[in-house]
């Protein structure tokens, strides 16, 4: 795997979210159908974040783009380092070389408890969760994911995306 794949699948799953955030709009809660949409959108903003994050690791210490992300090893960043899904086990890479402020990542200043909840407890286990949590409004899931987006777009812009 190369790390542009990293953020090949962070377009994806941002596509994917832009798309299901779009039909959430137009169903009237609380059915199943719209539970289940949420909870998707709360996943798949989460391997958005940790996909283009990942990316960025990787470009901004400027590695070499045809090389197999299991030989790179650059200030001490392998491959090993950054495998794990909790943004906690690697967005200290990120913020070595980013400037400018990335909400979640380095600026968690205005940002909702909720939303910090939510970002905190993003895992891969959340594929399996069926119900909202009991202090998480559905309004919170959405805008994680908006803050997903702004991740998004602010990485891109720091990249060679």
């Amino acid at each position: 795997m190369l790390y542009k794949d990293f953020l090949n699948s962070a377009r994806k799953h941002k596509f994917a979210c832009d798309v299901i955030h779009e039909k959430v709009s137009s169903i009237q809660p609380p059915s199943e159908l719209y539970r289940s949409l949420i909870l998707t959108l709360y996943y798949l903003s989460g391997y958005t974040i940790e996909c283009i994050v990942k990316y960025a690791i990787y470009d901004l210490y400027r590695h070499n783009r045809k090389t197999e992300i299991d030989q790179l090893d650059h200030d001490g960043v392998t491959y090993a380092d950054i495998k794990h899904h909790k943004f906690n086990r690697y967005t200290e890479f990120l913020n070595r070389r980013v400037s400018g402020s990335i909400p979640l990542i380095n600026d968690i200043s205005h940002i909702p408890k909720a939303i910090m909840f939510l970002y905190n407890e993003w895992d891969a286990h959340i594929r399996y969760r069926c119900s909202y949590h009991d202090h998480i409004a559905t309004s919170d899931y959405i805008d994680f994911y908006m803050y997903s987006k702004r991740i998004f777009h602010s990485i891109l812009e720091q990249t060679r995306g």
